[in-house]
Protein backbone atom coordinates (compact mmCIF):
# COMPACT_ATOMS: atom_id res chain seq x y z
CA UNK A 1 0.00 0.00 0.00
CA UNK A 2 1.48 3.48 -1.36
CA UNK A 3 0.09 6.63 -0.10
CA UNK A 4 0.37 9.15 -2.68
CA UNK A 5 -0.76 12.23 -2.51
CA UNK A 6 1.10 13.51 -6.85
CA UNK A 7 -1.45 16.33 -8.29
CA UNK A 8 -2.17 17.69 -4.86
CA UNK A 9 -1.44 20.92 -3.55
CA UNK A 10 -1.07 21.17 0.47
CA UNK A 11 -1.18 24.45 2.01
CA UNK A 12 0.55 24.21 5.78
CA UNK A 13 0.12 26.81 8.39
CA UNK A 14 2.60 27.70 10.46
CA UNK A 15 5.04 25.29 9.14
CA UNK A 16 8.67 27.28 9.50
CA UNK A 17 9.46 25.07 12.19
CA UNK A 18 7.85 22.22 14.45
CA UNK A 19 5.01 19.92 13.67
CA UNK A 20 4.29 22.08 10.80
CA UNK A 21 7.47 21.67 9.25
CA UNK A 22 7.11 17.70 9.60
CA UNK A 23 4.27 18.27 8.26
CA UNK A 24 4.86 19.84 5.11
CA UNK A 25 7.70 17.58 4.62
CA UNK A 26 6.07 14.47 5.17
CA UNK A 27 3.11 15.14 2.37
CA UNK A 28 5.73 16.72 -0.10
CA UNK A 29 7.34 13.15 0.47
CA UNK A 30 4.02 11.46 -0.68
CA UNK A 31 3.37 13.58 -3.81
CA UNK A 32 1.96 16.70 -2.67
CA UNK A 33 3.16 20.44 -3.62
CA UNK A 34 2.96 22.26 -0.67
CA UNK A 35 2.56 26.33 -0.03
CA UNK A 36 4.28 26.82 3.65
CA UNK A 37 2.67 29.77 5.38
CA UNK A 38 4.57 31.77 8.60
CA UNK A 39 5.18 34.56 9.60
CA UNK A 40 8.75 33.85 10.40
CA UNK A 41 10.29 34.43 6.63
CA UNK A 42 13.46 32.79 6.90
CA UNK A 43 12.47 29.20 8.60
CA UNK A 44 9.94 29.28 6.30
CA UNK A 45 11.53 29.72 3.31
CA UNK A 46 14.18 27.63 4.17
CA UNK A 47 11.05 24.77 4.58
CA UNK A 48 9.99 25.96 1.34
CA UNK A 49 13.54 24.71 -0.21
CA UNK A 50 13.46 21.54 1.56
CA UNK A 51 9.89 20.71 -0.02
CA UNK A 52 11.92 21.71 -3.35
CA UNK A 53 14.72 19.25 -2.39
CA UNK A 54 12.35 16.86 -2.55
CA UNK A 55 11.44 17.02 -5.75
CA UNK A 56 8.19 18.89 -5.39
CA UNK A 57 6.71 22.64 -5.86
CA UNK A 58 6.89 24.52 -3.10
CA UNK A 59 5.84 27.98 -2.27
CA UNK A 60 6.63 30.21 0.47
CA UNK A 61 3.57 33.19 1.78
CA UNK A 62 4.65 35.28 4.93
CA UNK A 63 0.90 35.27 6.27
CA UNK A 64 -0.13 36.55 9.73
CA UNK A 65 -3.39 33.47 9.62
CA UNK A 66 -5.34 36.22 12.55
CA UNK A 67 -5.31 38.81 9.75
CA UNK A 68 -8.45 38.45 7.49
CA UNK A 69 -7.05 40.62 4.39
CA UNK A 70 -3.46 38.89 4.56
CA UNK A 71 -5.20 35.10 4.35
CA UNK A 72 -7.55 36.44 1.55
CA UNK A 73 -4.27 37.46 -0.25
CA UNK A 74 -2.86 34.28 0.18
CA UNK A 75 -5.72 32.57 -1.36
CA UNK A 76 -4.53 34.47 -4.48
CA UNK A 77 -1.12 33.50 -4.29
CA UNK A 78 -2.35 29.69 -4.16
CA UNK A 79 -4.88 30.04 -6.98
CA UNK A 80 -1.65 31.62 -9.39
CA UNK A 81 -0.09 28.62 -7.94
CA UNK A 82 -2.41 25.99 -9.05
CA UNK A 83 -4.98 25.79 -6.66
CA UNK A 84 -5.61 23.94 -3.17
CA UNK A 85 -6.79 20.24 -2.17
CA UNK A 86 -5.22 20.06 1.37
CA UNK A 87 -5.00 22.53 4.28
CA UNK A 88 -3.67 21.93 7.55
CA UNK A 89 -4.37 24.83 9.94
CA UNK A 90 -0.97 24.05 12.84
CA UNK A 91 -0.27 27.76 13.07
CA UNK A 92 -0.67 28.25 16.96
CA UNK A 93 0.65 30.74 19.84
CA UNK A 94 0.68 29.69 23.51
CA UNK A 95 1.56 31.53 26.93
CA UNK A 96 2.24 29.16 29.95
CA UNK A 97 0.07 32.46 31.95
CA UNK A 98 -1.73 31.84 35.16
CA UNK A 99 -5.29 33.13 35.06
CA UNK A 100 -4.09 36.21 36.87
CA UNK A 101 -1.33 36.51 34.36
CA UNK A 102 -3.14 36.23 31.49
CA UNK A 103 -3.45 39.25 30.21
CA UNK A 104 -6.28 40.68 27.73
CA UNK A 105 -3.97 41.23 24.78
CA UNK A 106 -2.52 37.57 25.05
CA UNK A 107 -5.91 36.12 25.41
CA UNK A 108 -6.92 37.87 21.83
CA UNK A 109 -3.71 36.84 20.31
CA UNK A 110 -4.21 33.14 21.22
CA UNK A 111 -8.02 33.19 20.10
CA UNK A 112 -7.13 34.52 17.05
CA UNK A 113 -3.37 32.86 15.84
CA UNK A 114 -5.28 29.65 17.29
CA UNK A 115 -9.05 29.46 16.34
CA UNK A 116 -10.03 32.30 14.42
CA UNK A 117 -7.48 31.70 11.39
CA UNK A 118 -9.05 28.43 10.87
CA UNK A 119 -12.53 30.45 10.36
CA UNK A 120 -10.82 32.27 8.00
CA UNK A 121 -8.51 29.91 6.29
CA UNK A 122 -11.13 27.76 5.57
CA UNK A 123 -13.91 30.32 4.55
CA UNK A 124 -11.29 32.20 2.03
CA UNK A 125 -10.01 28.91 0.79
CA UNK A 126 -13.62 27.64 -0.17
CA UNK A 127 -13.57 28.69 -3.93
CA UNK A 128 -10.41 26.73 -4.42
CA UNK A 129 -11.54 23.73 -2.10
CA UNK A 130 -14.70 23.40 -3.79
CA UNK A 131 -12.76 22.47 -7.34
CA UNK A 132 -10.74 19.46 -5.85
CA UNK A 133 -12.06 16.13 -5.82
CA UNK A 134 -9.70 14.97 -2.70
CA UNK A 135 -10.51 18.64 -0.46
CA UNK A 136 -9.86 17.80 3.19
CA UNK A 137 -9.19 20.38 5.93
CA UNK A 138 -6.99 19.17 8.73
CA UNK A 139 -6.82 21.51 12.21
CA UNK A 140 -4.34 20.56 14.54
CA UNK A 141 -5.65 21.09 17.97
CA UNK A 142 -3.90 19.22 20.82
CA UNK A 143 -5.03 16.72 23.83
CA UNK A 144 -5.38 20.04 25.72
CA UNK A 145 -8.67 20.13 24.34
CA UNK A 146 -9.98 17.54 26.71
CA UNK A 147 -7.35 17.48 29.59
CA UNK A 148 -5.07 20.18 30.24
CA UNK A 149 -3.01 21.73 33.28
CA UNK A 150 -3.50 24.93 35.30
CA UNK A 151 -1.59 27.66 33.41
CA UNK A 152 -2.99 27.26 29.70
CA UNK A 153 -6.65 28.29 30.00
CA UNK A 154 -6.06 30.36 26.66
CA UNK A 155 -4.67 28.02 24.52
CA UNK A 156 -6.93 24.99 25.83
CA UNK A 157 -9.90 27.33 25.17
CA UNK A 158 -8.91 27.53 21.69
CA UNK A 159 -7.94 23.97 21.12
CA UNK A 160 -11.53 23.26 22.79
CA UNK A 161 -13.03 25.21 20.19
CA UNK A 162 -10.89 23.83 17.27
CA UNK A 163 -12.36 20.30 18.13
CA UNK A 164 -16.24 21.85 18.07
CA UNK A 165 -15.82 24.20 14.95
CA UNK A 166 -14.65 20.99 13.33
CA UNK A 167 -17.78 18.88 13.69
CA UNK A 168 -19.74 22.07 12.59
CA UNK A 169 -17.74 22.37 9.65
CA UNK A 170 -17.77 18.67 8.74
CA UNK A 171 -21.59 18.71 8.64
CA UNK A 172 -21.50 22.13 6.88
CA UNK A 173 -19.06 21.39 4.04
CA UNK A 174 -19.36 17.60 3.60
CA UNK A 175 -22.48 17.95 0.92
CA UNK A 176 -19.75 20.24 -0.80
CA UNK A 177 -17.09 17.27 -1.07
CA UNK A 178 -14.88 18.60 1.54
CA UNK A 179 -14.19 16.84 4.62
CA UNK A 180 -13.24 18.29 8.05
CA UNK A 181 -11.20 16.71 10.92
CA UNK A 182 -9.13 17.66 13.82
CA UNK A 183 -5.98 15.64 14.70
CA UNK A 184 -5.24 16.50 18.74
CA UNK A 185 -1.38 15.79 19.42
CA UNK A 186 0.24 14.97 22.53
CA UNK A 187 3.55 15.76 23.58
CA UNK A 188 6.22 15.93 20.30
CA UNK A 189 9.70 17.32 20.54
CA UNK A 190 9.48 20.19 18.46
CA UNK A 191 8.73 23.84 18.85
CA UNK A 192 6.70 24.80 21.74
CA UNK A 193 7.62 21.46 23.67
CA UNK A 194 11.15 21.39 22.70
CA UNK A 195 11.23 24.89 24.32
CA UNK A 196 9.87 23.65 27.57
CA UNK A 197 12.08 20.62 27.70
CA UNK A 198 15.14 23.02 26.81
CA UNK A 199 14.40 25.32 29.79
CA UNK A 200 14.09 22.89 32.19
CA UNK A 201 17.37 22.29 34.57
CA UNK A 202 17.61 18.96 33.84
CA UNK A 203 16.19 18.57 29.92
CA UNK A 204 17.05 14.60 30.15
CA UNK A 205 15.68 13.72 33.17
CA UNK A 206 12.79 15.58 32.14
CA UNK A 207 12.67 13.84 29.05
CA UNK A 208 13.16 10.87 30.63
CA UNK A 209 10.30 11.69 33.21
CA UNK A 210 7.69 12.26 29.90
CA UNK A 211 8.27 9.08 28.03
CA UNK A 212 7.71 6.87 30.70
CA UNK A 213 4.31 8.58 31.20
CA UNK A 214 3.62 7.25 27.32
CA UNK A 215 2.70 3.23 27.06
CA UNK A 216 4.49 4.00 23.65
CA UNK A 217 7.51 4.48 25.66
CA UNK A 218 8.45 7.65 23.83
CA UNK A 219 6.71 11.45 23.21
CA UNK A 220 5.96 11.76 19.45
CA UNK A 221 7.92 13.69 16.56
CA UNK A 222 6.18 16.22 13.77
CA UNK A 223 6.84 12.68 11.40
CA UNK A 224 4.04 11.14 13.29
CA UNK A 225 1.68 14.09 12.63
CA UNK A 226 2.65 14.01 9.27
CA UNK A 227 1.95 10.29 8.60
CA UNK A 228 -1.60 10.52 9.91
CA UNK A 229 -1.99 13.60 7.67
CA UNK A 230 -0.87 11.58 4.97
CA UNK A 231 -2.96 9.33 5.55
CA UNK A 232 -6.18 10.80 5.88
CA UNK A 233 -5.56 13.09 2.97
CA UNK A 234 -5.11 10.08 0.41
CA UNK A 235 -7.78 7.63 -1.19
CA UNK A 236 -6.81 5.28 2.03
CA UNK A 237 -8.33 7.84 4.18
CA UNK A 238 -11.33 9.02 2.29
CA UNK A 239 -14.28 8.08 4.77
CA UNK A 240 -12.43 9.83 7.89
CA UNK A 241 -14.93 13.21 8.23
CA UNK A 242 -15.53 14.76 11.81
CA UNK A 243 -13.81 13.30 13.88
CA UNK A 244 -10.75 14.18 16.56
CA UNK A 245 -7.89 11.74 16.49
CA UNK A 246 -5.60 11.93 19.50
CA UNK A 247 -2.26 10.99 17.93
CA UNK A 248 -0.05 10.85 22.28
CA UNK A 249 1.39 7.47 22.37
CA UNK A 250 -1.16 6.63 24.31
CA UNK A 251 -0.54 9.12 27.25
CA UNK A 252 -4.32 9.90 27.84
CA UNK A 253 -5.55 6.64 28.13
CA UNK A 254 -3.52 6.73 31.43
CA UNK A 255 -4.91 7.42 34.67
CA UNK A 256 -1.94 9.69 36.34
CA UNK A 257 -1.96 10.19 40.33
Amino acid sequence: MEISLKNRIALVTGSAQGIGEGVALVLARAGADIVVCDVLKEKGQATADAVAALGRRSLFVHCDVSDPDAVAAMMDQIADFGGLDIIVNNAAVEYFRTLEETTIEEWDRTQSVNLKSIFLSAKAALPLLKKSDHAIIINIASVHATATIPVLAAYAATKGGIVSLTHSLAQDLGPQGIRVLTVSPGFIYAGMTAVWLEEQEDTQETLDRVNAMHPAGRIGTPEDIGNFCAFASSEFGGFINGVNVIIDGGLTTMLHH
